[in-house]
């Protein structure tokens, strides 16, 4: 079975997180784990009973938390949906890495808050965290997903030749999902390329043959950073969800470094897939 895994802090962008893995889990048939990081000390749940009950704050934060989750795990239970329920202290980053070593989870669904302005470079959220340290397959959601019926899918190349192992994983990704049409796109910064325009089109081809059983349309797409290309070619053909590598030895990392990838998450409107593989 097909496991999901939905990290979440209570606020309203995690509900959406909440829902859209309730669509997921019934379009491919998986079970949903919710996960709480709160803030009590990490070995906490571990300490003698007598010795937890007399720590009033940590007892009455671990029982609101009970409390918020044991709902949740009610209304995906409604939805026939397996669910399970964890929280734990300490440090969030580090308890998702070990949660995901000993589960292997088939995707991760967070929300995330765009910002603007002088904090337009960071996310700065746990979101964050997960996109930079996190090695699992992650779709990040701005807002409610109403359905999983997406007319235009969007995955992000540089043209490397491992590019195609990456957009081979992204069809696998996609494949439950209603969707219409495919843009594979490349986008075209002086500062970044080096190879004439006619032979990045020509390798461009090579991905229309890999998913030769969808309609795919293919664009050496201009513009003066990658971010902003892929934004801009999202808001000018109607996307409804983007595709990018977000693999450490992967060479269309190079193109997401640093804040590149957060940006084109923190800056996209719609949702992000995160693909990673081994």
């Amino acid at each position: 079975m097909k496991k999901i895994l939905v990290p979440v802090d209570f606020s309203t962008i995690s509900i959406f997180a909440i829902d859209a893995a309730i669509k997921f889990a019934k379009k491919i048939k998986a079970d949903i784990h919710i996960y709480h990081s709160v803030n009590i000390p990490d070995d906490w749940e571990d300490l003698p009973a007598e010795t937890r009950y007399k720590d009033e704050v940590n007892k009455a934060r671990a029982i609101k938390v009970r409390d918020k989750l044991q709902t949740i795990k009610s209304q995906i239970e409604r939805e026939g949906i397996a669910c399970d329920t964890f929280y734990t202290g300490g440090k969030f980053i580090e308890n998702i890495n070990e949660i995901t070593d000993k589960t292997d989870y088939d995707l991760i669904i967070m929300g995330s808050h765009g910002v603007s302005g002088k904090k337009e470079w960071f996310i700065g959220s746990n979101t964050q965290k997960v996109i930079r340290k996190i090695h699992t397959n992650l779709l990040v959601v701005k807002d409610k997903i109403e359905h999983l019926t997406f007319d235009n899918v969007l995955f992000a190349s540089s043209m490397h030749i491992e590019d195609k192992e990456a957009f081979e994983k992204f069809l696998e990704a996609i494949e439950p999902l209603d969707m219409k049409k495919i843009h594979v796109i490349t986008v075209n910064t002086s500062s970044f390329f080096t190879q004439p325009g006619f032979l990045m089109k020509e390798q461009l081809k090579e991905f229309k043959n890999i998913a030769n059983r969808y309609d795919v349309e293919t664009t050496f797409y201009p513009d003066f950073s990658v971010e902003a290309g892929i934004r801009h070619y999202v808001e000018d053909n109607n996307i409804d969800l983007v595709g990018i590598s977000n693999h450490l030895r992967h060479p269309v990392k190079r193109i997401f470094q640093g804040s590149n990838v957060e940006m084109v998450i923190n800056h996209s409107a719609v949702p992000v897939l995160s693909i990673d593989y081994k």
